[in-house]
């Protein structure tokens, strides 16, 4: 097979989600019938991509020596996140970045462990639904801190936009609250390792229609400390 050992494992490094990429070095060191095992575990179609690719760089016998190049981008990453800009609105012609819709979608669809949501308005799309009630079924932990009517005067949103969702459920009670204070943050965490910070709202304009901004974080330690920030702060408090 012609390919750059290289540019293969530096574009996986980049792409694929950093537990499947771990999976998939352990397997290619082991052989092509290890990488086929993890056909299951491939939910993304750059993940089922990467598994045809691995099947033919260990059949050529070069599978080991990908598996030590991928794994050493990997460390190699691990303190320098990468920063990709999220968009929605209109299209542009300059640097790239992706669109936010996808992005949440993928995120919720790549989370092995920890799912973390934070949003102000929330009219999920059926789409995001979807993929969180998958990831439940998967056995990932998914924590929710939403705004809520009885919290904030003159909010309009829905107590539980996630009904019958398997989740943690945060809230910020009016009574912690400074006065007029909303709870305005958009933040979506995928174990702790993968974070999306931005302006949207997780409603059909914030997420297709309106013009926002967010910060896609790969890596590093802040995906970690925002979770940290939020389980640690003494004004929330669980909703049973």
């Amino acid at each position: 097979m012609t390919v750059d050992p290289e540019d293969v494992a530096s574009r996986w490094a980049r792409e694929l989600p950093r537990d499947f990429s771990r999976k998939l070095a352990a397997a290619m060191r082991i052989g092509g019938g290890a990488v086929q095992a993890l056909r299951a575990d491939a939910v993304l179609p750059g993940s089922a991509a990467a598994v045809r690719t691995a099947t033919a760089l260990c059949a050529d016998g070069d599978g080991p020596f990908v598996a030590g190049l991928l794994l050493g981008r990997l460390s190699s990453m691990v303190e320098q996140p990468r920063i990709t800009p999220v968009w929605t609105g209109p299209e542009s012609s300059a640097a790239p970045g992706r669109l936010t819709l996808p992005v949440i979608t993928d995120l919720i669809a790549e989370a092995t462990e920890e799912i973390v949501l934070v949003s102000y308005a929330t009219i999920p799309s059926q789409e995001i639904q979807q993929a969180l009630i998958r990831a439940a079924s998967r056995g990932v932990a998914i924590t929710l801190l939403l705004e809520r009517p009885e919290d904030k005067e003159r909010f309009n949103g829905s107590h539980d936009p996630f009904p019958g969702l398997v989740a943690q459920r945060l809230h910020w009670p009016a009574a912690s609250r400074p006065t007029g204070a909303s709870m305005h943050a958009k933040i979506l965490v995928i174990d702790r390792t993968t974070a999306l910070v931005g302006s949207a709202n997780f409603t059909g304009h914030g997420l297709e229609r309106n013009l926002e901004c967010g910060l896609l974080l790969r890596g590093g330690p802040v995906p970690a400390q925002l979770v940290e920030h939020l389980m640690a702060a003494q004004a929330l408090m669980a909703v049973f």
